[in-house]
């Protein structure tokens, strides 16, 4: 999806933004961390926005591919909910922009408004069967969509939120996922 010149800019970029936050983030610094000229950059990216934008993009399609990655090993529908869990909370954890959060979290919260619809989707199109297994969608307490939109909720939560044992949250969401239902 994206050329090598390109990633390389994503990616120092997004590093950039969580050492230094989106406030602070230079075109300048951005081409020399990446390795181009400033040219090449432009040319990429005409603007600070259109790089931001453009970030946006490049971590939703790590994370999808990522979770596509994680979950081609795995068939059965506990197991892919499970490798769900433990890659969305593995992503969040060591996301390189983890701490902007607590130094722009205007922007971070804005970022969330705008992205989470396409996480939800996301999870929909590669667990929809294995959702259908969660005791209460099975029962029909819950829709897919609507699991798909806790699950999300539980992401952000532990983003601005930090868990001090991130193991121990992953096993009670997995077990929270496969409760009966009453």
């Amino acid at each position: 999806m994206y050329g090598v010149t390109e990633e390389r800019i994503l990616s120092a970029a997004l590093g950039l933004i969580g050492r230094r936050g989106v406030k602070r983030l230079g075109m300048q610094e951005v081409s020399e961390a990446a390795g181009v000229s400033r040219g090449t950059l432009y040319r990429y990216f005409p603007n600070r926005d259109r790089l931001l934008d453009g970030v946006a993009g490049y971590d939703e399609a790590n994370f999808t591919r990522g979770l596509a990655a994680a979950l081609a090993p795995v068939h059965e529908p506990a197991e892919r909910l499970g490798a769900l869990v433990s890659f969305a909370f593995d992503y969040i954890r060591l996301h390189p922009a983890r701490s902007l959060f607590s130094s722009e979290p205007e922007f971070v919260l804005g970022y969330l408004f705008a992205h989470l619809p396409k996480l939800r989707d996301a999870l929909l199109s590669q667990l929809g069967d294995a959702f259908d297994s969660v005791p209460a969608v099975a029962a029909g307490q819950l829709s897919r969509g609507q699991l798909a939109d806790v699950i999300v909720r539980l992401f952000v939560s532990s983003l601005i939120m930090p868990e001090a044992d991130d193991r121990a949250l992953v096993q009670s969401i997995n077990a929270l996922l496969m409760m009966p239902s009453a």
